[in-house]
């Protein structure tokens, strides 16, 4: 009975194995089509490019801002937070 189970566990398996390949290949392509190529189109026909975007100001050059300096006592280190 346990040999007969399992070889139709297995088969179950294949066939549900196949389905799902089926199943992602359509739902790719849906999402691809109707949400990927439009707004990759959008953007072709508009002229934007997102990776050259600048950081705002012209005198930025980067995003970084610099920690500010606190003191180092033995109170601080004592306080957990």
């Amino acid at each position: 009975m346990i040999t007969i189970m399992k070889f139709l566990w297995r088969r179950w398996k294949g066939i549900v194995h196949k389905i799902n390949d089926v199943i992602a290949f359509f739902l790719m392509g849906f999402t691809y089509l109707f949400a990927v190529a439009p707004v990759a189109l959008f953007f072709k026909f508009t002229g934007q490019k997102l990776l050259d975007r600048s950081l705002g100001t012209p005198s930025m050059k980067s995003y970084w801002l610099p920690k500010k300096e606190i003191d180092q006592d033995i109170r601080r280190v004592q306080r957990q937070y």
